[in-house]
């Protein structure tokens, strides 16, 4: 026979389970209704099932703790390998980790490379002792944000976020400066075209009275005549860059490395 405290855990167990489904079952359905409105306002069309499949996926995506294992990988990679102090830090998302000539790039300015693919901003201020101040860079290039809009999240969020961000760096790195990206166009994510032009003017606007913060607007050069992205930039899936997206890249990052830092000696 169970005695009255085996019971009571039961009891605990079931209803923290309970409440835990509910709490999810609430977040999923206020995605479906997110998307739902999405999809109007772009004139769109997804299944139920494909409404309900996606808003399960960003109800987990968008946890804090979602990505923990490329940053234990991170971690272990440092111990095999210690990185290069007095370096420049790339972090972001997937256009930062499949920069693949990102050393020679930048050369002679010996840089990190913390991207982890589908990172939101929220993501990188979770783990910013780890992929930011541990390396204590002097100087900081960063490129997020376009996954935090697809996942939903409006511009003043996505905006915030950042602004969490380079709050941080001015707390725990004062003398390290930020040199951000601007969201880039394509093709795949043409339709949240307007939110990534407001967050690049919330973005460059800052800049403008940050001492610390450079903007660097990537948008123009990668547009067609038609305003369009250019698909020569871009691989098959029309959101990652190709070889000729990363040269634009580099022509635009890499002077304000070669103004801001020494080269890199010995």
């Amino acid at each position: 026979m169970e005695t009255l405290s085996k019971v009571m855990q039961k009891i605990l167990v079931t209803l923290f389970l309970s409440l835990l489904f509910i709490s999810c079952s609430e977040q999923v359905y206020e995605y479906e209704e997110k998307i739902r409105e999405e999809l109007k306002a772009t004139n769109q069309t997804m299944s139920e099932i494909e409404i309900k499949k996606t808003a399960i996926y960003l109800s987990e995506w968008t946890q804090l703790s979602f990505y923990q294992g490329a940053i234990d990988d991170f971690k272990k990679n440092d111990t095999l390998k210690s990185p290069p102090k007095d370096s420049i830090l790339f972090i972001g998302s997937s256009s930062i980790v499949y920069w693949k000539t990102l050393k020679e790039d930048m050369s002679p300015h010996e840089v990190i490379n913390r991207g982890f693919g589908g990172a939101h901003i929220a993501h990188i201020n979770n783990h910013f002792n780890e992929v930011v101040t541990a390396y204590k860079p002097k100087g900081i290039v960063f490129f997020c944000g376009t996954n935090d809009l697809t996942a939903l999240k409006s511009v003043n969020q996505v905006f915030n976020d950042f602004l969490l961000f380079y709050e941080n760096v001015e707390e725990t790195l004062p003398k390290t400066k930020v040199f951000v990206i601007g969201v880039k166009p394509t093709i795949a994510r043409y339709y949240l075209r307007e939110k990534q032009l407001k967050m690049n003017k919330l973005t460059s606007d800052l800049a403008e009275k940050e001492k610390n913060l450079v903007y660097i607007s990537v948008w123009d050069e990668m547009l067609l005549e038609d305003g369009k992205a250019n698909p020569s930039l871009f691989v098959e899936d029309g959101l990652h860059m190709n070889e000729n997206g990363y040269l634009i890249w580099k022509d635009l990052v890499k002077p304000h490395l070669d103004k801001n830092f020494k080269p890199h000696q010995g």
